[in-house]
């Protein structure tokens, strides 16, 4: 208790506690990926009702993991304000099934190409050797990679099914940026999600302690701007959640109330622009605990946050209906993922330690 009080306790409290940079030094200008669109950054939003139906789509991928091979599995689910679970694929409970024909199965071979097997004899509608690319699935790319394309497919093949019918709110950013993905299948997956997503699509971006999306998008006059008004440099941070934690905890006190900072914009390809707020909701007015969500758009909308505000937010800090496509999306992967250690099992095929871990984790 004394080092965990006279040490830990004490660097975070010293930590927490520095509010401004005094010796505050203007940067040289360079090109800012992202502009401020005004200079009132912050503002208070409110929450508002809404009639018009409201989807939220995500997807959830596992990997089974041996030395004859990879196997990784994927599933996506659609949740809407009018019906708790709208559609989910596949269906393996009876819910209904959405209106995909889509491989939700990945298998690469451990064995060089040069050998006997091709894996284009065993493409088929549900499981897939290769990639949307028409590359062949390799174990030495690894599980990540694997089930990241699959999933990223059937992510951008279920937005599709959505729209036009309402809100849709999107997992993660509306373009991610699929690191570790090779070049080829980035351009083809961003043409396709490009195709589909318009002004009605939100990108709700939840986990922000490793972004510097923000950060790194603050040229000298938005920094200018915001040392001016709150006495904080937005430089001196490592990531964009400390940033804004910092601005609220040492610029508003309780009752909190449900902040907005921006708009940002960005372009994506040459065409495209992107509008990004980052919505700070309170879990409690006296309590000085937050969620902070980056929102994504296509048009400069704030009314969009008052939408996301009324919906609340679950025990992680995003809205509720995100966390129910979540949820059932996550609960289908993992049955297949169960189903397929059964099979393999039987067959004698050893698993790794990885797929050994899931599997209690899970």
């Amino acid at each position: 208790m004394e080092i965990l009080n006279s040490i830990v306790v004490n660097y975070v409290s010293k930590y927490l506690a520095i509010a401004s940079l005094d010796d505050y030094v203007e940067l040289n200008s360079t090109t800012s990926p992202s502009v401020l669109e005004n200079e009132d950054i912050f503002f208070e939003v409110h929450p508002s009702s809404f009639t018009q139906e409201i989807y939220a789509v995500d997807g959830s991928s596992r990997s089974f993991v041996s030395g004859k091979g990879i196997i990784s599995v994927s599933a996506v689910a659609i949740s809407s304000s009018s019906i708790p679970i709208y559609g989910v694929y596949p269906s393996l409970d009876g819910e209904k099934e959405l209106e995909l024909k889509e491989p939700f199965i990945a298998v690469a071979s451990s064995v060089s190409e040069n050998s006997k097997i091709d894996p284009y004899l065993y493409l088929g509608p549900y499981v897939s050797p290769i990639s949307i690319t028409g590359d062949p699935f390799y174990s030495t790319e690894g599980f990540e990679v694997i089930e990241s394309e699959i999933r990223s497919v059937l992510e951008t093949k279920a937005l599709s099914v959505v729209k036009g019918k309402g809100k849709i709110l999107v997992d993660g950013p509306l373009f991610p940026s699929y690191l570790y993905l090779t070049s080829k299948f980035k351009e083809k997956i961003l043409e396709e999600r490009k195709k589909i997503i318009d002004s009605n699509f939100i990108g709700i971006v939840k986990r922000l302690d490793k972004s510097r999306v923000l950060i790194d998008s603050i040229d000298d006059r938005t920094r200018s701007i915001i040392y001016q008004k709150f006495r904080i440099d937005p430089k001196i941070f490592l990531s964009d959640e400390s940033f804004i934690l910092h601005l609220v905890r040492f610029n508003y006190s309780p009752p909190y109330k449900i902040l907005a900072l921006g708009p940002f914009s960005k372009r994506i390809y040459n065409d495209t622009t992107v509008y990004m707020y980052y919505l700070i909701i309170p879990f409690h007015p006296y309590v000085s605990k937050f969620s902070i969500l980056r929102i994504e758009t296509l048009t400069k909308d704030p009314t969009i946050l008052g939408m996301i505000a009324s919906m609340g937010i679950t025990k992680d800090g995003i809205p509720p209906l995100l966390a129910l496509a979540d949820f059932k999306a996550k609960k289908t992967s993992l049955a297949l993922y169960r189903y397929i250690v059964s099979i393999v099992e039987r067959l004698g095929i050893q698993a790794s330690f990885y797929s050994r871990l899931s599997g209690e984790l899970a």
